[in-house]
């Protein structure tokens, strides 16, 4: 497949379409709209056919800490190398653009922690663990 690279934000619904569709969590079009606003770096693949969002990532921060977040490729396009292309832009983007003391983490679904590690992301145990909190929803 012909695609383009670019780092110009997504609308937020096809944000939250590409999300769901590629087996991540709903996130709301209103919150989206507002989170994407506040993305540090983005990245995207849109097919050349026909401009759709097929893969994603970003990174959100605040100058100290950051987050890779919202790695997304379509189902039918996985397995292509693309989630490795979408991770190499973040990564570049890491190595030149943050300062050297700046902490990035993410949250890596397994088996997708493969391909974090091979971006240098290591699981922070036993020094720190990851913890969440969620809100319920109604």
């Amino acid at each position: 497949m012909d695609y383009i690279i670019t780092t110009d934000l997504p609308n937020a619904e096809e944000f939250v379409k590409l999300r769901v569709d590629a087996g991540l969590s709903f996130r709301s079009i209103e919150v989206s709209r507002q989170a994407l606003l506040k993305s540090v770096y983005f990245v995207g693949l849109r097919s050349k056919e026909d401009d759709t969002l097929i893969g994603m990532g970003r990174l959100v921060g605040d100058g100290i800490m950051f987050i890779v977040s919202d790695i997304a490729v379509l189902p039918e396009f996985q397995g292509k190398g693309y989630g490795k292309l979408i991770m190499t832009h973040i990564k570049n983007y890491i190595d030149s653009n943050l300062d050297k003391t700046a902490c990035v983490t993410l949250l890596a679904d397994v088996p997708a922690d493969r391909l974090y590690k091979q971006f240098g992301f290591r699981e922070s145990a036993p020094a720190s663990i990851g913890m969440i909190y969620q809100m319920k929803t109604a």
